[in-house]
């Protein structure tokens, strides 16, 4: 567990005050706004130490400062649920992959519309289908439009990330086709025609708390004296009349004639239990998975726990709403007749409507349909398990994109070679630096892959203009909120003060009334006899929270530091945000006209332009600089013949071929005069943003490169230190018998560049040659791996023809992406033996592809299996590899899902390929 911050009861309460997504004016008058925004722009910055911080403990320097006991940590992925928000932002800093999972819809569809947006269907005359797939888009812009200011400072000033455009933020994660999986069953919402292999649906997930819970005897004794209750529970809902709402619960249970155990949750339903009637029960915190197989229905918020739980134990259901996806559950729900005719929100609710769907969920079509749905549920297996399988095969674990260590296959790479595809994991490069093979010079970060989506302004006018008044606001900013902020901690102070002399005040008179309370609870215990006339043990009593306000009362610490000390960092820093807004102005205004100039050919349809390269430091600046500058002069003037050519040929008629032709010219004509322009203008602005880049990430800190490569420098002594004992012993003098040899065959494949660049001379053809046929074994995936790497050194000194073993890797794997990929439930786990064909090498590559999935990201054994006995795996083994080694025409769909600006997607790199440990060690064999 790492603490990231925030408050969910009062963000409960503010929820439930402000169901929608426009606040309520009250809501505004009071500042709650205001303090949610603090809590999510805190939450941010606790997501970003979560992926990057040893310990969530601020306090221990020790630890944090990379000096501790505490193994080292760095995200090797992320799974995130869509609200948290900065997950895209983070998987683009790290350059890790990211994978969504939640239990209701965030991904665009006609099929529904957004739980969140709460859309009343029939209410306008615009396609039904339509308002749905847009709702998604909506709520992105409005969730943005409130917090985008905080995602962006996030981006700037923690991750040192370019800013995003509000028009184009929303609907990021859509456009690049991040994995989801969402966590309900299909029996109860089908997955939508509209999504994409990427999206997975694996089922409700459930926890065991049953099997550890003790009731108390007082429960017991309610459970066994009558007919099985009615549950009624409403969970962390914070509810504002909790008294009221309590005795409308009572008038409807009386009403319907139930018996019933009414859950007293965060809101104090219940009160002071004193007036409870006999035929409820007010239950305190009891696992709903050994409490509800002992009710007949229950009524409930809406909660996806809560529904899935109650569905999978076959309960008639009424659903409550009050906010969030609440009213989704209850419309599907209420739409399957699974208790409930109809789902009655909150604010509408009486003692009458309760009555009667407490009725409707005892009749017996609705204990039928609830138990075609329980059925279908234990027909999906653990949702957890299909959970895991989907995250596993969404993971870069096979083709040229690996994220796998290229020696030490079962741990994952987080270095890389200069200019080369060589990976290496902490370990492997630990014991390379160890054993004197390289230096920690000659390897940089891996980065699986590149999430940016944001280009630049899509023009240079509105770019330059942007650029403009955003230096102008932060240079003002700077200087002109210092007075802002030293007038904040002043009356900060001074209301600290207020409050200290309050709570001296009210002190005596707390103390009095408490002892006074005291005083009367005990004669009144004392007063009372041992059991009461109807022989009920006596309930527990409720320690309902105030729910007045969201806004905590607790007494905060003396300040630390003297106000003239913050006066003086106030200026400082006021002065530094101006000051470096004020230099960094002329660049910024440059990259924004340099970009705006890159991407203004869209504008017209131009499908041309190119991806631009994303800029970390001096040496990506220079390249993209470079090829900006040749690109575009390029593109300019071929663009002038392949403009129209590809206008004339895009149409079928002869009238339509020659305005194609006209619009193609006119494209030709644009693109030399912008694209020429765009090769001038780019390359000193990129060069300049490079070495920026490069200053920047030299400053240090938590996320900076300087600190990652620290961490995964301690990681590799470290892992190394974890097998350095006895118990250990013969795993390490295997790792480092692996690494050796690994190194070996990669030494010999340097050598053999070596040879071939002096058959090919040293002059630019001969280099030219060189890159040509190095970036062909790279895009092949000839460099994946060892044994793939060695096979391929074999053939070609055998004099073998390479290309005929690319081209039919190549074919295979564009076969298996277009192959589309079985829903998570519908796919059945099997071990990868595939029969060879004549034409495919007869060797054990097929049985090693059988490989494991041991560890959390399940990068396998990595060890050899030459031994065809290896498909005879123990149980335990079989168990594991299920997940690994799932066939190919039920994995492959989702490489050619990747988007294409996603480094590494398609079906050249096979990114989205589940791979076993050896998957990959000669994928001839994947031919068959």
């Amino acid at each position: 567990f790492f603490n990231i911050g925030g408050n969910p009861s009062e963000l409960m309460a503010f929820m439930v005050k402000n169901p929608g997504l426009i606040p309520k004016f009250q809501t505004v008058k009071e500042g709650e706004i205001g303090r949610r925004r603090e809590q999510m722009a805190e939450m941010f910055e606790g997501f970003w130490r979560a992926c990057v911080n040893t310990t969530d403990d601020e306090h221990d320097k020790h630890n944090l400062k990379l000096m501790g006991d505490k193994h080292p940590f760095i995200a090797h992925a992320i799974i995130a649920n869509p609200p948290s928000m900065a997950h895209i932002h983070i998987a683009e800093r790290l350059g890790i992959p990211l994978h969504m999972m939640f239990t209701f819809p965030y991904s665009p569809t006609q099929a529904f519309s957004h739980p969140v947006a709460n859309i009343k269907p029939g209410k306008s005359n615009v396609d039904e289908s339509y308002i749905n797939f847009m709702s998604y888009a909506l709520v992105e812009m409005m969730t943005f439009s409130g917090l985008g200011d905080l995602l962006n400072a996030f981006r700037t000033k923690t991750l040192g990330l370019e800013p995003v455009s509000p028009l184009w933020a929303p609907g990021a994660l859509y456009r690049m086709k991040v994995p989801y999986t969402y966590m309900w069953s299909p029996a109860l919402v089908p997955k939508p025609k509209d999504w994409g292999p990427e999206i997975d649906i694996g089922g409700f997930v459930f926890l065991d708390l049953g099997s550890k819970f003790t009731p108390p005897d007082d429960l017991k004794a309610f459970l066994d004296t009558g007919d099985p209750p009615v549950y009624i529970g409403f969970g962390s809902i914070v509810i504002d009349d909790p008294d009221r709402f309590t005795q409308m619960i009572f008038k409807a249970t009386k009403m319907a004639g139930v018996r019933a155990l009414v859950n007293k949750g965060w809101g104090g339903l219940g009160g002071e239990d004193n007036d409870t009637p006999d035929h409820i029960y007010m239950l305190g915190n009891t696992p709903h998975d050994w409490l509800f197989p002992r009710v007949k229905a229950v009524v409930h918020h809406g909660g996806a726990g809560t529904t899935a739980i109650g569905l999978k134990l076959a309960k008639p259901t009424m659903i409550v709403p009050f906010f969030g996806d609440q009213p989704f559950w209850g419309a599907m729900v209420a739409e399957a007749k699974a208790g409930a005719f109809e789902c009655i929100p909150y604010k509408k609710l009486n003692a009458e409507r309760l009555a009667e769907g407490i009725e409707q969920c005892l009749t017996e079509e609705a204990q039928i349909n609830v138990q075609k749905l329980a059925d279908s549920i234990a027909r999906e297996g653990d949702g957890a398990e299909n959970a895991v399988k989907s995250f596993h095969r969404s993971l870069p674990l096979k083709g040229a994109k690996t994220m796998r260590c290229s020696i030490l296959e079962d741990r994952v790479a987080v270095w890389k070679m200069r200019n080369s595809p060589f990976r290496l994991s902490a370990l492997a490069a630990e014991l390379l630096v160890e054993g004197g093979k390289i230096r920690w010079e000659d390897l940089k970060l891996f980065r699986v892959y590149e999430w940016a989506d944001f280009d630049g302004p899509g023009e240079p006018i509105t770019g330059g203009a942007h650029a403009i008044t955003s230096s102008l606001y932060d240079i003002g900013g700077g200087v002109g909120m210092v007075p802002m902020r030293i007038a904040k901690h002043v009356k900060k102070r001074e209301e600290h003060e207020k409050k200290k002399r309050a709570v001296a005040t009210r002190r005596p008179e707390r103390i009095q009334r408490k002892q006074a309370k005291a005083a009367a609870a005990k004669k009144a215990a004392d007063a009372e006899p041992m059991s009461d006339s109807s022989g009920c043990a006596k309930r527990p009593d409720n320690p309902r929270q105030e729910t007045a306000t969201t806004v905590g009362s607790a007494l905060s610490a003396d300040p630390t530091a003297p106000l003239a000390d913050e006066i003086k960092d106030d200026v400082g820093t006021g002065f530094k945000a101006s000051g470096t807004a004020l230099l960094t102005m002329p660049l910024d205004l440059h990259m924004a006209v340099a970009q705006g100039f890159h991407n203004a050919p869209r504008l017209y349809g131009d499908a041309t332009v190119r991806k631009p390269i994303r800029i970390t430091g001096v040496k990506t600046g220079w390249r993209a600089a470079r090829k900006e500058f040749t690109h575009g002069v390029y593109d300019g003037f071929t663009g002038l013949v392949t403009q129209p050519v590809g206008g004339w040929k895009e149409e079928d008629t002869l009238p339509a071929k020659f305005s194609g032709l006209g619009k193609g010219v006119a494209k030709g004509v644009g693109g030399l005069v912008l694209k020429n322009i765009t090769a001038i203008v780019a390359p000193p602005a990129f060069l300049a943003t490079g070495v920026r880049k490069y200053v920047e990430k030299r400053l240090g800190g938590p996320g900076t490169d300087g600190y990652i490569r620290k961490v995964h420098i301690i990681q590799g002594v470290k892992d190394l230190q974890t097998l350095d004992d006895d118990e250990h012993a013969t795993k390490l003098h295997e790792t480092r018998q692996a690494v050796e040899e690994g190194w070996k065959v990669y030494d010999e494949l340097w050598k053999e560049v070596h040879h071939f660049r002096n058959a090919a001379g040293r002059g630019p053809l001969g280099r030219i040659k060189k890159a040509r046929e190095t970036k062909q074994w790279e895009e092949d995936g000839v460099l994946t791996n060892v044994s793939a790497t060695e096979k391929a050194l074999e053939a070609r000194r055998r004099g073998e023809d390479l290309k005929v073993l690319f081209e039919r890797r190549r074919e295979a794997l564009r076969k298996e992406a277009d192959e589309a990929r079985a829903p998570t439930l519908e796919q059945q786990p099997q071990l990868a033996t595939e029969e060879k064909t004549a034409d495919a090498p007869q060797d054990t590559t097929a049985v090693e592809e059988a490989g494991t999935a041991r560890n959390p990201l399940a990068l396998g054994d990595g060890t050899s299996r030459d031994d065809a006995a290896q498909v005879n795996r123990t149980r335990e083994g079989s168990e594991s590899t299920a997940v690994a080694s799932e066939s190919s025409s039920q994995t492959k769909g989702a490489a050619a899902a990747m988007p294409d600006h996603v480094e590494g997607a398609g079906a050249k790199g096979g990114v989205a390929e589940f791979m076993a440990p050896e998957h990959g060690r000669d994928e001839e064999a994947r031919v068959a």
